[in-house]
């Protein structure tokens, strides 16, 4: 398109406008065209906003007074359409610039609901976390009780049955002193050294407390091994019945009993030694009353 015929398109597009403001004085318009140009120019700022259109209107401003009388009514209508123009192209640039402020807000509200999610994502997933975490822990103390209730189970059973042995031995023992006939304590031969024997029927039942005729032929017994000047071990055993530890410990105790009664009768304390065997060294079978009444027994052995 010719410049020619642009601004030939131009004019014609005015024409209504100057023939509105022919019959006043196009120089009244002027004031107010500069005064909207300047509130173009004060919205605009320092940005470039609508720069060319302000410029052409500014232009168009200033050419106003170098035209001719009969021109002015024209170059009225030409600068009121460029300011017009620049007024049509800032609400553009604003608009724009609007738009582009809502697409950043936009953005920011998307990356905002983005990381909310994520972090929403992540306290979920902790929370499942948490809570598998919790039913591991609720499951191993319900299986550290059950194992706890079962340990004490068993104990419990353990020592049910050590108190059964220990009750059978007492009236085992006890019926043994009933029915005891003859000395308690016996002499061993045949080993080329000094051996003596105190059965279970000395003392007292389940106990480390010697009868008084025991206590009395024992007595009798370390006032002749006094006389020897030789060196004794008194060992202590029992039957199988009941726990073992209770085993060593009742016949550690009737040992040590016994070797009491051997000191009382004047053998050296260097010359003396207790041990407690258990049920360990049977001399007969603990299946039966009669093997095991041998095994709970003392003996005094020559060193």
């Amino acid at each position: 398109m010719s410049p020619y015929l642009g601004f030939l398109l131009l004019a014609l597009a005015c024409t209504p406008l100057a023939a509105q403001t022919s019959a006043a004085d196009p120089q009244q318009q002027w004031p107010l065209l500069q005064e909207r140009l300047a509130i173009v120019d004060a919205a605009a700022g320092e940005g470039d906003a609508a720069a060319l259109e302000r410029l052409q209107a500014r232009q168009a401003m200033l050419a106003l007074p170098e035209v001719r009388s009969r021109d002015r009514a024209f170059a009225t209508s030409i600068a009121e359409l460029r300011v017009s123009t620049a007024e049509s192209a800032l609400k553009v640039a604003q608009l724009r610039q609007q738009l582009l402020e809502l697409d950043r807000e936009r953005d920011a509200i998307l990356l905002e609901a983005s990381r909310r999610d994520a972090e929403m994502a992540r306290k979920e997933a902790e929370r499942l976390r948490l809570q598998a975490l919790a039913r591991e822990e609720e499951e191993a103390l319900l299986n550290a009780d059950a194992a706890l209730v079962a340990e004490e189970s068993a104990s419990a059973g353990a020592a049910l049955a050590a108190k059964d042995g220990e009750l059978a031995r007492l009236e085992e023992e006890l019926a043994a002193l009933a029915n005891a006939r003859g000395d308690d304590l016996v002499s061993l031969g045949g080993s080329g050294k000094g051996r003596y024997r105190l059965v279970g029927t000395a003392f007292l039942a389940g106990k480390a407390t010697l009868q008084p005729e025991a206590r009395q032929s024992l007595s009798q017994l370390g006032k002749r091994l006094k006389a020897s000047g030789k060196a004794w071990s008194v060992e202590g055993f029992s039957d199988n019945l009941g726990s073992e530890d209770g085993n060593l410990t009742l016949s550690r105790q009737r040992a040590e009993a016994v070797m009491a009664v051997l000191r009382a009768a004047g053998i050296p304390a260097a010359k003396l030694s207790a041990k407690g065997w258990g049920s360990a060294k049977p001399v007969a079978s603990n299946a039966g009353k009669s093997g095991r009444a041998q095994n709970r027994r003392v003996e005094i052995i020559q060193k």
